[in-house]
């Protein structure tokens, strides 16, 4: 079995588990590191990471990067939806 290696920190569980649906959706086996840090307790380098095999390592990375990018665009599409709320027509 190839090396694990990280492809992702994540801020939080739920985000780190949010991920790892996504790479395991697409086939890539998934552990997540330091899942049971607290995020009140959290250290340096103590963050949730994501951990793939090396060999899927740049697969999973393209992945995360479609998901974050898709992100950016649904958090401005809601924004522009919100930006009219103020307009006396509506």
């Amino acid at each position: 079995m190839d090396k694990l290696v990280e492809v992702y920190a994540a801020s939080d569980i739920t985000l780190a588990y949010l991920i790892k649906a996504h790479l395991e959706d697409a086939g890539i086996p998934v552990c997540i590191a330091n899942e049971n840090v607290s995020a009140a307790y959290s250290i340096d380098g103590m963050a949730p990471r994501v951990l793939v095999p090396a060999g899927r390592a740049e697969e999973a990375r393209e992945i995360i990067a479609e998901i974050q990018s898709s992100s950016r665009t649904d958090d401005n599409d809601d924004f522009d939806d919100m930006a009219g709320l103020d307009d006396p027509e509506l």
